[in-house]
């Protein structure tokens, strides 16, 4: 055949760069609050492609910066993407993969044990539709 290479095309061989520990906002190796995870949203929030403003990371997506990802993950309580999964050991309370319902279950026990501003109603179990 004429015109075709025997190879892969070259834009098929660039990697994307795989975020270290190294790369993300000291900030998120070490434990935080909420404000302070809130605060790193915003901070690394990029609004276009070229590179985030705080960490000078390269993005070519919104919004895809690690730390904003990480932080996110975080502060909305669910398990970190999967290109940045390696990173669950090294950040304190990130998790990776998928959650099961037992742990959702399990997670939503331990939220309702905390104590709040005013007691809050007691969870019913979900009934079956008796139609």
């Amino acid at each position: 055949m004429v015109g075709v290479s025997p190879g892969p095309s070259p834009e098929r061989l660039v990697r994307d760069p795989v975020a270290q520990p190294d790369d993300l906002d000291p900030r998120l190796l070490s434990p935080t609050g909420r404000t302070e995870r809130l605060r790193m949203v915003v901070e690394h929030y990029v609004p276009t492609a070229g590179r985030c403003p705080s960490c000078r990371w390269t993005v070519q997506r919104r919004e895809e910066c690690p730390s904003r990802q990480v932080a996110l993950a975080l502060l909305e309580n669910r398990p970190l993407p999967a290109r940045l999964g390696h990173l669950a050991d090294v950040v304190p309370g990130a998790r990776a993969g998928r959650d099961s319902a037992a742990d959702r279950d399990r997670r939503r026990d331990e939220l309702d044990a905390m104590s709040g501003l005013f007691a809050a109603p007691a969870r019913t179990p979900e009934r079956e539709d008796t139609r």
